[in-house]
C-alpha cells in the first residue's frame, strides 16, 4: 500500500507498508502481505484503515511530543485519529493524535506575514556579515520557519489581545523586596506579556532574579537576554554570590558556548544542608506568603519614610530662599502666641480668609471674631500691621509648622519600624524564602551528579538540557543558536529592553511563551547610525507599516509600550544608589517625582559641584582643552578627592574628550568614558566634562537620555564643568541642571527676581481651589476654576512633565529688586495683594516660565480700573522677562493658545 495515501492499523500497530492488498469483505477485512501470496481475513474491530489523508505543511505546522518540538520533519500526513511524520533520512514516525500537541504558524495570516517579511529584510540590512558576506541576524531568520501562535512573537506580530495566566502564582522573595518590586515581580509570573521600568539604581537586577527564583519553583524555565553580555554576565555573577549559579547556562556567541562546555565537570554542589521534608516545605512556603502582609504594610511606611525625607529636604531648601525674603522685606520682629498655637493647614486657611478680607478694604470687627471663633486667634494686634507684613508673618509661620509636623511624623514612622524591628524582620524573611528555594532545587537535583553535554546536544536534546539548566543566560541575537529548533522557554526576560532593537529582540522573543520587558526608556536607546537610520525608514515606508514597528525611532521596549497601551507595566520606584541631592535632579526632570529616594541625605561636602569655565576659543572639535585642565588642575586638588578610597569616574558625551582626558589620567586610579559605555555602572565622585560653549536644546550634548544617565552615574558627589553663562541657556536640560545645582547650592544671589516659593503655594493653591469651588456667583472664580482645569490638563502631557504651576503667588514675591519700575509700578507690584493668577514654572530650579491671567468677561470688559491694573501688570513683568498671556473663558481655542505659547517661552 501507497503510504502516502494510506494508513493501515492491525491490532494496534501500523502495517501500511508490508501490506499488498486489503478488501472489506463480508464483515471482515481481507489482508494480503508482501511476499505473501495467501491473504488474512481480520475482524473489522481489529483493522483501522485511513485513506486519503490531510497533507500538511511542515513549514507551517508545529508539532510536539510530550512539550518537547519534534523537528526534521519533511512531511506531515493527518489521518484524522493519526499523524504520521516523515523524515529527510527516510525515518517514519506514526503518533495518535491525543499524543501529541500541533499548531499552526503564526504567519497564516496577510498581516503578520507582511510584518514577518519587513522584519527579515532588516535583519539583511542592519547585521553584521561573516566573510562569505552572509548577514549573521538573515541567517538566523532563515532558520526561523515556523513561529508557534503561543510564542510572544506571534502575539507581536499579530497584536493580539494580551492574557493573563490561567495559574496565578503566588511570588516569594529569597532575594528581598521592595513595594515595587513585588509588585512587578508578581505582573510578570501572572501575564503574558509585562514591563517593568527600571530608572537609575532601582533593584532591577534584584527583580529579575526574584522571577527566575518563582520560575524555578513552579518547574518553569528561563531565559534571560540583552543585547550584550555585560547585562547577564551581572545576573550570573548574583546567582554565584548565592552559590545557586549551577541552575544557569552561560551561552550566546561560539565563544561563550565552547567555554561552558569546556568547563562542565558532572558534578553538582553538596545540597544536603538544602533538604526539607515535603510537609515542611509547604508550611514554610504558606508561612512566607503570609508574611507578606505585615511586611508590605512595613514597607508602605518605609516608603512614607523616605517620601517625607524628600519633603523635608525639600521644604528647608525653599525655606532659606524664604527667609532670604523676609529678612530683605520684613524689618520688624513680632510674635502672635495665637498664631504659634496653629497647625500649618490652619495658617494656609487663615492666610486665604485673610487676604480675601485685605481685598475688600480693612478687616471688620465680624471678621475678626469670625477669626477667633474658627481658628483662635486673640491676638488683633495683627491686624494693626499692613497686609505685606501680617502676610509675610503668616507665611513663615506656615514654614516653620510644616517642617516641624514632618519631623513628628517621622519619628513615629521610625519608632514604628524599629518597633517591628523591619531591618531583621526583612532578613529572616528573605533567609527562609532563599531555604524555600534551596530547598526546591535539592529536591530537582536529587541525584548528586549530572549529565555532561556535547554542542550537538543543545539542539537534539535540549530538553534534557533545559531540564538540567533551566536558566540560559544569552545576547538577543543568539540565543535560537543555543537552543533546539523551535524550542519555547517558559518565560523570557530581556533586560535593558531600551537598547535591544526591535530585530534581535523579535528572534529572541520566538522561543519563548511569555516575556518580561525590563528597561528604561528615559535611559540612553539603542544607536542608530544615519545612514542605517535612512535604510530602514525607507524599508517601513514600502511595507506600509505603524510606528510602533519603526527599526529607527523604537527600542524593543518603546515598541511594546507603544503597540500595546494596556501592558501590565510597573515603574520600580524605590531608588538606593545616589544622594537625594544627586537623584533628585532626575527624579523631578525626568521622572516627574515619581521616584522614591531611600538613601539618605548624609552631611557630605556639597554633593552637587558646579564648575564654570570662561567662554574661548578652546572648545574645538568636540575638545575642551580648558574643562581639562580644570579637572586636574583644580577640581580634583580643591575637592579633595581620594582615588585610593573613593571610586572616582569622569564622563563626556564625546569619545575625543574622553580620549584627551584618558591622556591626562594616564595610569590613576580614575575610570574616563563616554557616558554611553557608562551606562549601567555608578562612582562614589563622578566629573561631567560637557564640553560645549553653548548649549542648545537639539545639540547631541543635551539630549535627555544622556544627561539622566549621566547624573545617575555619582553615588556621592556629581561635579559639573560647564561653561560660563549656562544658566542662560534657556530650554536645555544642561542649563537646567546647572541652574540645579545653584538652586540647591543657594548660588542664586544675582537674580533681579525671586524662585517660586513651591510649597508654599503649592498647599496655599490645594485650599484656595477648594475655597473657590465653595464660592458662588463670583465670575472671576469661577473663570479662575475653568482655567486651572485646561492648565492642569496641559502640564500632564509628558512635553512638559517638568513644569507644574501654583496660583495667586504675589508680584512682590516674584519681583526681588523694583529698581526698573517707575514709583507706581513699584508701589502695586509690592503690594502684596497684587498677585499672579497663574504662575507657570521650571519643578528643577523653579523659576517663572509663563504668567497666567485670566480675563473674565464680566470682571474685566466694563471695569477700567482693572483694565489700567492689567496693563500695568503686564509692562512690570515685561520689564523683567517674565512671559505672561492673558486668555478669557469665554472664548474659543484658549488651550490651544497657552499650548503654542509654552512651547515657544521653553524653546
Amino acid at each position: 500500500m501507497n503510504d502516502d495515501k494510506d494508513l493501515i492499523i492491525i491490532k494496534c500497530k501500523d502495517k501500511t507498508e508490508e501490506v499488498e492488498f486489503c478488501e472489506f469483505v463480508k464483515d471482515k477485512f481481507e489482508v494480503r502481505f508482501r511476499n505473501n501470496s495467501e491473504p488474512y481475513r481480520y475482524k473489522s474491530s481489529n483493522v483501522c484503515w485511513y485513506k486519503d489523508p490531510k497533507i500538511l505543511d511542515p513549514k507551517k505546522w508545529l508539532v510536539y511530543e510530550n512539550n518537547s518540538p519534534v523537528s526534521g520533519a519533511i512531511s506531515i500526513l493527518d489521518f484524522g485519529d493519526y499523524i504520521k511524520l516523515k523524515f529527510q533520512s527516510g525515518y517514519k514516525k506514526l503518533y495518535k493524535k491525543s499524543e501529541i500537541y500541533m499548531e499552526e504558524t503564526s504567519l497564516k495570516n496577510n498581516s503578520s506575514k507582511n510584518i514577518f517579511e519587513y522584519i527579515k529584510k532588516l535583519a539583511g540590512q542592519i547585521s553584521v556579515r561573516d566573510e562569505r558576506d552572509k548577514s549573521f541576524l538573515s541567517n538566523q531568520y532563515s532558520k526561523l520557519e515556523v513561529i508557534s501562535p503561543r510564542s510572544v512573537l506571534s502575539t507581536y506580530l499579530e497584536k493580539k489581545s494580551l492574557i493573563k495566566n490561567d495559574i496565578e502564582i503566588n511570588a516569594i522573595f529569597p532575594f528581598g523586596f521592595n513595594q515595587s518590586q513585588k509588585y512587578a515581580a508578581e505582573k510578570a509570573l501572572n501575564n503574558q506579556i509585562s514591563v517593568i521600568e527600571g530608572p537609575p539604581g532601582t533593584g532591577k537586577t534584584q527583580t529579575i532574579l526574584n522571577i527566575i527564583a518563582n520560575a524555578i519553583l513552579n518547574d518553569k524555565t528561563v531565559a534571560v537576554v540583552s543585547n550584550n553580555n555585560s547585562a547577564t554576565a551581572n545576573v550570573l555573577e548574583k546567582l554565584q554570590r548565592y552559590e545557586i549559579d549551577f541552575i544557569a547556562a552561560y551561552l550566546g556567541n561560539n565563544e561563550n558556548k565552547a567555554k561552558f562546555l569546556a568547563e562542565q565537570n558532572g558534578k553538582l554542589p553538596n545540597m544536603n544542608g538544602w533538604k526539607m521534608p515535603i510537609e515542611e516545605f509547604d508550611l514554610l512556603k504558606t508561612e512566607l506568603i503570609s508574611s507578606q502582609k505585615k511586611l508590605n504594610e512595613m514597607l508602605s511606611y518605609r516608603n512614607k519614610q523616605a517620601l517625607l525625607k524628600q519633603e523635608l529636604s525639600n521644604i528647608r531648601t525653599e525655606n532659606e530662599y524664604f527667609i532670604q525674603y523676609y529678612k530683605e522685606t520684613v524689618f520688624e520682629n513680632y510674635h502672635f502666641k495665637s498664631i504659634s498655637k496653629l497647625n500649618s493647614d490652619k495658617i494656609l486657611k487663615l492666610l486665604i480668609e485673610y487676604k480675601q478680607k485685605s481685598f475688600k478694604g480693612k478687616i471688620t470687627l465680624t471678621e475678626k471674631l469670625f477669626n477667633l471663633l474658627i481658628y483662635g486667634v486673640y491676638d488683633f494686634k495683627i491686624y494693626s500691621y499692613p497686609p505685606e507684613q501680617a502676610i509675610s508673618y503668616l507665611q513663615k509661620n506656615f514654614y516653620e509648622k510644616k517642617i516641624n509636623e514632618i519631623n513628628i511624623q517621622l519619628n513615629a514612622l521610625t519608632k514604628t519600624l524599629e518597633h517591628y524591628n523591619f531591618e531583621h524582620e526583612m532578613k529572616e524573611y528573605s533567609r527562609r524564602s532563599m531555604n524555600l528555594f534551596k530547598a526546591k532545587l535539592a529536591m530537582k537535583y536529587s541525584g548528586g551528579n549530572r549529565s555532561v553535554f556535547q554542542k550537538g546536544d543543545l539542539w537534539k536534546n535540549f530538553d534534557k538540557f533545559s531540564n538540567e539548566y533551566p536558566v540560559i543566560l544569552s545576547t538577543t541575537h543568539s540565543l535560537l543558536n543555543s537552543t533546539g529548533k523551535n524550542y519555547l522557554f517558559d518565560y523570557i526576560i530581556v533586560d535593558e529592553a531600551s537598547q535591544v532593537d526591535i530585530v534581535t529582540g523579535a528572534l529572541a522573543l520566538a522561543a519563548a511563551k511569555n516575556a518580561v520587558i525590563v528597561g528604561d526608556t528615559k535611559q540612553l536607546p539603542n544607536v542608530v547610525p544615519k545612514e542605517v537610520a535612512t535604510i530602514t525608514n525607507n524599508i517601513i515606508n514600502s511595507y506600509g507599516l505603524e510606528e510602533a514597528y519603526n527599526y529607527t525611532t523604537n527600542s524593543l521596549l518603546s515598541s511594546f509600550l507603544t503597540l500595546f497601551e494596556d501592558i501590565p507595566k510597573t515603574l520600580l520606584k524605590e531608588h538606593y544608589r545616589c544622594h537625594p541631592k544627586i537623584i533628585g535632579f532626575c527624579n523631578q526632570k525626568f521622572y516627574n517625582n515619581e521616584l522614591i529616594v531611600m538613601t539618605d541625605e548624609e552631611d557630605l561636602n556639597k554633593p552637587l559641584v558646579l564648575y564654570k569655565t570662561s567662554k574661548g576659543n578652546h572648545a574645538r572639535e568636540r575638545i575642551n582643552q580648558r574643562q581639562i585642565e580644570v579637572i586636574f588642575d583644580e577640581i580634583i586638588p580643591e575637592q579633595k578627592i581620594d582615588e585610593g578610597k573613593q571610586s572616582v569616574g569622569i564622563i563626556s558625551p564625546y569619545r575625543l574628550q574622553v580620549e584627551e582626558l584618558s591622556k591626562v589620567a594616564g595610569r590613576r586610579n580614575i575610570q574616563v568614558d563616554t557616558v554611553h559605555k557608562f551606562q549601567g555602572r555608578e562612582k562614589d565622585v563622578i566629573i561631567l566634562s560637557t564640553v560645549a560653549n553653548k548649549v542648545k536644546a537639539e545639540d547631541f550634548v543635551d539630549d535627555p537620555n544622556l544627561i539622566n544617565v549621566a547624573v545617575s552615574r555619582a553615588v556621592d558627589k556629581l561635579i559639573v564643568v560647564a561653561s560660563d553663562g549656562g544658566e542662560e541657556w534657556k530650554g536645555t536640560n544642561i542649563g537646567d541642571l546647572v541652574r540645579y545645582i545653584q538652586y540647591n547650592n543657594f548660588e542664586v544671589i544675582e537674580s533681579k527676581i525671586y524662585s517660586v516659593f513651591d510649597l508654599l503655594y503649592s498647599s496655599y493653591s490645594d485650599k484656595l481651589l477648594d475655597t473657590l469651588k465653595k464660592t458662588k456667583n463670583v465670575s472671576k472664580y469661577k473663570s479662575e476654576n475653568i482655567m486651572n482645569v485646561v492648565i492642569s490638563d496641559i502640564l500632564s502631557l509628558p512635553e512638559y512633565q517638568n513644569l507644574s504651576y501654583v496660583m495667586h503667588q504675589p508680584l512682590r514675591m516674584l519681583i526681588r529688586d523694583p529698581f526698573k519700575l517707575t514709583d507706581e509700578e513699584a508701589k502695586y507690584a509690592m503690594n502684596i495683594l497684587t498677585h499672579t493668577d497663574f504662575l507657570i514654572f521650571n519643578k528643577v530650579d523653579k523659576m517663572p516660565i509663563l504668567v497666567v491671567e485670566v480675563d473674565g468677561y464680566a470682571f474685566h470688559a466694563n471695569n477700567p480700573t482693572q483694565l489700567k491694573r492689567d496693563k500695568m501688570k503686564d509692562e512690570i513683568l515685561n520689564k523683567y522677562d517674565i512671559p505672561i498671556i492673558r486668555l478669557k473663558t469665554n472664548e474659543s481655542r484658549e488651550d490651544e493658545r497657552l499650548r503654542l505659547k509654552l512651547m515657544d517661552v521653553i524653546r
